[in-house]
């Protein structure tokens, strides 16, 4: 017995939406994996530049008033 038309476009429309939910969660996890890890980045630039570790900023080419500025930035801004 075949499966009537009707019910393969609900079965069909149901996986779309699935998928769909997955992807959004999978970009959403990505994202906030993303911004963990700037806020992490920012606060140890912060640290070197108030330790005043001028030959560690030098090593990655920024200067202190660039490691603050950076630090200062929201974790969700490039």
């Amino acid at each position: 017995m075949s499966t009537p038309i009707a019910h393969r476009d609900v079965a069909a429309s149901a996986l779309s939406r699935s998928k769909t939910r997955i992807s959004v969660i999978a970009v959403t996890r990505s994202t906030v994996g993303r911004w963990f890890a700037r806020s992490r980045q920012r606060r140890a630039l912060r640290e070197i530049a108030e330790r005043n570790d001028f030959h560690l900023l030098k090593d990655i080419g920024v200067s202190q008033e660039e490691a603050l500025r950076e630090a200062e930035k929201a974790f969700w801004r490039l």
